[in-house]
């Protein structure tokens, strides 16, 4: 079973989410890096996939991975039976996530 686990994105900028509140659009979350939690508005919020790359980072929805030269966007596939997969920046062409030959190289929403 894999860990269940989000991030948010508030201001440009990623956060470990201690805690979410998905009504209220808030997370818990190290605004400091100092380990001091506070809550705060989120604009955003990514899903762990379970997965890893190849360098063993840990992959998010929304996170843009390089495979084979070419950079895609880890979405979710909600279709037939629902799985992560990744689709180029036109969403034309989306294929399933080649575990150990990519690259987490950013987040979409960070890189707008």
């Amino acid at each position: 079973m894999r860990e269940i686990k989000f991030r948010s994105i508030s201001n440009g900028k990623i956060y470990e989410c201690h805690a979410c509140n998905f009504e209220a659009e808030n997370a818990l979350v190290d605004v400091g890096g100092f380990h001091s939690p506070q809550w705060c508005k989120v604009e955003i919020f990514i899903q762990y996939t379970g997965l890893h790359d190849k360098n063993n980072v840990e992959i998010y929805e929304g996170d843009i991975v390089k495979h084979r030269g070419k950079r895609y966007e880890v979405v979710w596939n909600g279709m037939g039976w629902g799985s992560w997969g990744m689709c180029d920046k036109n969403r034309l062409m989306c294929d399933r996530i080649y575990l150990g030959e990519l690259e987490v190289i950013g987040n979409i929403e960070v890189s707008k």
